[in-house]
């Protein structure tokens, strides 16, 4: 996953992910299997992935999570 993932923020609620075109589907498909009980879901676009955490007040170890997953 790393070579597919370019950058990962949030916003304190959201988290975003970029990654390179074509690949948002497979990565957020990842994250969904992966993170379940810390991920409510995800909307992948071509390159964009937004990620509801489960719970807002976790999406700081949320994005912690996904950044381990991924990077």
């Amino acid at each position: 996953m790393k070579e597919l993932v370019t950058d990962v923020n949030s916003n304190g609620v959201m988290i975003v992910i970029h990654t390179s075109p074509g690949s948002a589907s497979l990565v957020a498909r990842h994250i969904d299997s992966s993170l379940r009980g810390d991920v409510l879901g995800t909307i992948a676009g071509d390159d964009t992935i937004f990620v509801a955490p489960a719970d807002a007040r976790r999406a700081p170890a949320t994005l912690v999570a996904i950044q381990r997953a991924l990077l």
